[in-house]
Parts: structure tokens; sequence; C-alpha cells
């Protein structure tokens, strides 16, 4: 079998497997959910922290002379 059909065929078996779990236990999924929508804000305010360093970086560098 190909790598190619193979990669396929697990992205599939995965995401059945996901379905079920999610069918079966929609508690745990609910949980999973508040997880990655926490993350979400957490990596916002990364995002927001990084760029301000940038920032201050670039305007430091520039009036420097």
């Amino acid at each position: 079998m190909r790598s190619y059909w193979r990669g396929i065929i697990q992205l599939i078996v995965l995401g059945v497997f996901a379905l079920l779990l999610i069918r079966f236990f929609p508690f745990v999924a609910r949980i999973g959910e508040a997880a990655v929508m926490g993350l979400r804000e957490f990596w916002w305010g990364i995002l927001i922290l990084a760029l301000g360093g940038w920032l201050i970086w670039v305007l430091r560098k520039r009036n420097s002379g």
C-alpha cells in the first residue's frame, strides 16, 4: 500500500474514532471544547505580548540613530 493511501486511511480512521468518542462521551467532549477555548484565549494573549515586544524592538532600533 502506498504511503499516500495509508495516510488517508489513518486520517479517516482517526476521524471516525474521534466522532465515536464524542458520541459516546458527550460530557468529555464539552470539557475538551472548554479547554480548547481557554487555550485559544491564552494564545491570543501570547500573540499580543509578542507583537508588543516586536514593536518596542523596532521602535528602539529605528530611534537609536
